[in-house]
């Protein structure tokens, strides 16, 4: 099946986006290039109504991010241009961060649940982490004892997970099966989260890149292939009867790295299709070149088994 669409993106209404070329233009413009058929862009907003907003987050609130709207072109060559945004959900917190009364003025919302990089506001590090981390800014205070505190802090935060794993004492957390289960059970809890059930009657939701952990390295197909099937059946029929959409993210599948045959994420969204979910492509672009991968989505739809009757309603045309 040919997809002429991507609806995952960013530009430089961003705090993710560092290309100093991904104007709303020169996205809209490569996006024509392309040849789509559809075409939106979802920057990364909280709304500033929902209180606990990370740092990062408190500089992308909705009254900056709508603003790019205004910069969309007139002319788009026939192109279906949506305006849309990606949000968060906080699985350690059952936090959205999105509220469905101030979700109108976006076409869709995107929102991820696996951003395990955002330690401590999507998921909580583990005691012996946090043990490890309060060891290391305690010996970093006597070997520095001029530094402030706050900048010690930030030191020690500055270190990974992945950092953090040699130096900690045996036995530990097995933390490759402690990021599968948080996965499976932040996508559940999203799905039953009564904000998200509002905002999904009101605008069309996608779940973005689900089941796709980030920062975890060289353990992603190792938590990707542990995922339970059957909490995985019962997140799927729930997104499916509450017609929240998928995400087939482009970037999830690691195409260089690995081929289609036996991947474990095209079983993944095998099941969600069986469960009858509905799907939307994106290239979770953050440079313009990025736009160009999203060459490989024929051939991922193809080894899912997707027919167009499985895309979402707003890729349609």
């Amino acid at each position: 099946m040919h997809i002429s669409h991507d609806i995952h993106t960013h530009n430089l209404y961003s705090g993710c986006c560092y290309d100093p070329e991904a104007t709303t233009q020169a996205c809209v413009r490569h996006a024509m290039e392309l040849g789509h058929t559809v075409f939106g862009i979802s920057n990364h907003l909280w709304d500033e109504s929902v209180p606990g907003a990370s740092r990062w987050y408190q500089g992308q609130p909705i009254s900056y991010g709508a603003e790019m709207k205004y910069a969309f072109p007139a002319d788009t060559g026939g192109m279906k241009l949506l305006f849309g945004v990606e949000t968060e959900y906080c699985g350690m917190t059952d936090t959205l961060g999105m509220r469905a009364e101030h979700a109108g003025v976006f076409d869709y919302v995107l929102v991820p649940h696996s951003h395990l990089h955002m330690r401590n506001f999507v998921i909580a590090e583990t005691e012996d982490v946090r043990a490890c981390r309060a060891e290391m800014q305690a010996k970093l205070r006597e070997t520095y004892p001029e530094l402030p505190e706050n900048t010690l802090r930030k030191m020690v935060s500055a270190l990974s997970m992945e950092d953090m794993l040699p130096l900690i004492p045996q036995p530990r957390v097995d933390y490759a099966r402690y990021l599968t289960d948080f996965l499976t059970q932040s996508l559940l809890s999203l799905l039953r989260n009564p904000e998200l059930r509002r905002l999904a009657a009101a605008v069309p939701v996608v779940i973005a890149h689900p089941l796709a952990p980030s920062a975890c390295g060289n353990a992603y197909w190792q938590i990707v292939r542990s995922l339970d099937r059957d909490q995985l059946w019962e997140c799927c029929r729930e997104a499916a009867a509450l017609n929240v959409a998928f995400d087939v993210n482009l970037w999830t599948f690691r195409i260089a790295e690995q081929g289609l045959k036996e991947n474990p994420m095209v079983d993944v969204m095998r099941l969600a299709r069986s469960a009858g979910v509905k799907f939307t492509f994106g290239t979770d672009a953050h440079r313009v070149c990025d736009l160009d991968n999203i060459r490989a989505a024929d051939d991922v739809a193809d080894a899912i088994g997707l027919e167009p009757s499985d895309l979402c309603d707003i890729v349609r045309v």
